[in-house]
């Protein structure tokens, strides 16, 4: 959909849940605490409401993050 995005909200509280995916805190990602990927919590988000990209994913996660994606959704 043109002027939207899929956004994975993260919590920096581990629960033990395993489509809960862990993204480490470093320069690449951007962040300052480990924190995990809510993939159950998936949202459409607008465009506009996008910041400035403040780190990266790394390609293992996001296929990771994907999968568990596609099961929800299927």
């Amino acid at each position: 959909m043109p002027g939207l995005f899929i956004a994975v909200p993260l919590t920096t509280r581990y629960r033990g849940l395993e489509h809960h995916i862990e993204i480490p805190a470093d320069d690449h990602t951007g962040l300052k605490k480990v924190s995990y990927a809510m993939t159950e919590q998936v949202r459409a988000m607008s465009n506009e409401r996008a910041g400035r990209q403040l780190g990266r994913v790394s390609d293992g996660a996001m296929a990771t993050i994907s999968r568990y994606l596609h099961l929800f959704i299927v």
